[in-house]
């Protein structure tokens, strides 16, 4: 029952605390992963996630395909509204708070531990990140399956090998690590994990027992999830990552900063950016390189203490440092700091600092009522616990100090929801990421498509430039290159999008824009290879089709015009642009009932389409007819774009229906 208790418990804290992050928006990659991804959009794609195609159309760097198929489910029943999607990473994060109690609990004799670190990480600010952003959702499935498999592990070897239970039980948990590794790389470090827990909690013993029994099927499934991440499929774009500074010993140099820096914002989580801009040291007598160095050791020293005195201690310690190896950018990764990394590694920090809070809680409790017991090394057993609680349970003081040790508690949860605001949209998310890192081309860059989106172009140029001036990225090349184009200035964005290319030549976002260029300066077959070129890289992008069959229309080549805005369609189902330009083909084509069903589709998935209430009032009075129908689509057309350039003919259209009736 009180298991029951605690797991309600942690599940409500994990609700409350991200509870105001249901109303925030797309925000970070999620725009590439999520809101302009037609991948996941239809399940006629479901296949790719098995093939090379996977890269080109998910929007993922590396290979995760569960990830990609919880995006696939979500849209599915949310489509594109931001709520469904962050309520799946709220109840997602709240069954790996479950999990981690449910871990802990085996592991750890005090009681209070699991339930104090459950609620720790269910509500510790540095994990926002993870919570907030949807295409991090990663992280979230990786820890969860880690957890299942580990506990599923440890349940294997309480059951005798030929026990039928473990015959169902060991399977399982090698599956669940199958699909943790395909969340997310850092998962391969679960055998490690396994081998500690055995060495330290069984000896050297067990360690040998299992090598055949256990840790074989491990290691197989790191051999298949290897060959297929580094060799069947493999992203060729993850050979363009490279060290700071283009070298691997000035990594060495950054990486204890780096793990100096977490330790620092797990303890006092107060200074948080997602983008961390790293200097590179110079040397390794730089004096953040010695002080990372002496903290690091001070640490390395403890843990060897604790290896005979407390070895629960000991284990979490080392999944700490275990779990966040594969962030050390062994191999190069594309940010070398991020919060995110430290979601599965805080299950251990949480339990340390568990332990460490209750045993101050005990030791305060021992002096309030005069017995300060042993001293030296902690002991976790519940006996302690135990006897303090029923010698002092009427003691004000100590109702007082069990208030206490939740205070952590109260302030995680505080802190995160103030965080979660910093992700409520685009504009509020970059903005306060320059405060904290003037120095980031990435938020230069991302501010700059927000001004970009709302045509403050000017805006957009300057922050553009300001990233190029950072880092001369092909992406922000791109952007600077669709600014321009948005202000005019053609050869200019040319010149972008042919820095873009010569980079990148396999960008198809850069060859369609260009194409709209040729298309705007009247050279349409210059535009239409454009068009070609974008689709062939990308089969599936919408704006490359539907541009190409605009292209097709304006040289009269209807049934090519046709097929591309079936295509785009297709791809793009509740696009009204398209439907509209379908139906005018149509009725180009002279099927006007075709023509109206199309259009008519626009205008209920578009009630405030002005061209298409137009093109429809057309058709209506040519066709049906049917004056009073074409009537008021003309009007409706006035109402929402008084200024088209179309008006002043649709209203003598008016005047002359009115007069002839």
């Amino acid at each position: 029952m009180i298991r029951i208790l605690h797991i309600l418990l942690i599940s409500a804290l994990a609700v409350i605390t991200f509870l105001n992050s249901l109303d925030n928006a797309f925000v970070y990659d999620d725009v590439f992963t999520i809101s302009d991804n037609y991948f996941i959009r239809d399940w006629g794609n479901f296949p790719a996630l098995f093939t090379h195609k996977y890269f080109d159309s998910s929007g993922e760097v590396t290979y995760r395909p569960v990830v990609t198929l919880s995006y696939f489910i979500d849209y599915s029943i949310w489509r594109l509204n931001p709520f469904g999607f962050h309520l799946t990473n709220i109840l997602l994060h709240t069954v790996s708070a479950i999990l981690v109690y449910t871990l802990l609990s085996r592991l750890v004799r005090n009681r209070p531990v699991p339930f104090l670190a459950g609620i720790l990480f269910a509500t510790h600010p540095l994990l926002t990140e993870v919570v907030n952003a949807v295409s991090y959702r990663e992280d979230l499935l990786a820890t969860i399956f880690f957890l299942a498999s580990f506990l599923l592990f440890i349940q294997s070897t309480l059951r005798n090998p030929e026990s039928k239970i473990r015959n169902y039980l060991y399977p399982l948990s090698l599956f669940s690590y199958l699909l943790a590794l395909c969340s997310k790389e850092m998962a391969i470090t679960l055998p490690f994990i396994i081998c500690i827990f055995d060495w330290v909690f069984g000896g050297t013993e067990r360690m040998k027992k299992n090598i055949v029994v256990s840790y074989a099927g491990f290691i197989f499934v790191s051999v298949f999830y290897l060959f297929i991440r580094f060799v069947w499929l493999h992203n060729p774009l993850e050979n363009q990552l490279m060290y700071p500074g283009n070298s691997f010993l000035v990594n060495l140099i950054i990486m204890p900063k780096i793990l100096g820096a977490y330790i620092k914002l797990l303890f006092f989580p107060i200074s948080f950016n997602a983008d961390y801009i790293i200097p590179h040291p110079k040397t390794p007598l730089a004096a953040n390189f010695v002080c990372s160095i002496a903290l690091l050791s001070t640490i390395g020293v403890i843990t060897y203490r604790l290896y005979s005195h407390a070895k629960q201690l000991f284990f979490f310690i080392l999944w700490f440092f275990v779990t966040l190896i594969p962030t050390m950018n062994i191999l190069p990764i594309a940010n070398i700091m991020a919060e995110r990394y430290l979601y599965l590694p805080s299950v251990g920090f949480c339990t340390v600092l568990s332990c460490i809070l209750l045993e101050t809680w005990r030791q305060a409790c021992a002096v309030v009522i005069g017995k300060a017991g042993k001293r030296g090394s902690p002991n976790f057993a519940p006996s302690h616990l135990h006897n303090l609680s029923h010698s002092n349970h009427r003691s004000p003081f100590s109702v007082f100090l069990n208030c206490l040790i939740l205070i952590p508690v109260v302030l995680y949860s505080l802190s995160a929801m103030k965080r979660n605001k910093s992700w409520r949209d685009q504009f509020t998310f970059w903005s306060k990421t320059i405060e904290a890192s003037p120095d980031s081309s990435r938020a230069h860059n991302n501010l700059g498509m927000i001004y970009l989106q709302e045509d403050k172009i000017d805006l957009a140029i300057r922050e553009f430039q300001a990233a190029i001036a950072l880092e001369p990225d092909p992406e922000y090349h791109h952007n600077l290159g669709m600014a321009y184009q948005k202000k005019g200035m053609q050869k200019e964005a040319l010149e972008e999008y042919h820095r873009v290319l010569a980079v990148n030549p396999n960008s198809a976002i850069t060859r369609n824009n260009m194409g709209n260029i040729f298309i705007d300066k009247g050279s349409l077959d210059e535009g239409i290879s454009k068009f070609k070129e974008a689709i062939q890289l990308k089969p599936h992008y919408y704006d490359a089709h539907f541009n190409l069959g605009l292209a097709y229309f304006r040289k009269g080549l209807l049934d090519a015009s046709m097929e591309e805005f079936k295509l785009a369609i297709h791809y793009e189902p509740d696009h009204a642009e398209a439907h509209s330009c379908l139906g005018t083909v149509y009725a180009n084509k002279g099927l006007f009932d075709k023509a109206i069903m199309e259009i008519e589709e626009a205008l209920r998935l578009r009630p405030n389409y002005p061209n298409a209430h137009k093109n429809l009032g057309i058709i209506y009075l040519n066709y049906k007819k049917d004056v009073q129908k074409a009537l008021y689509l003309f009007r409706e057309f006035l109402r929402l774009d008084p200024n088209n350039k179309e008006a002043e003919a649709i209203r003598k259209t008016i005047e002359e229906l009115r007069i002839s009736q």
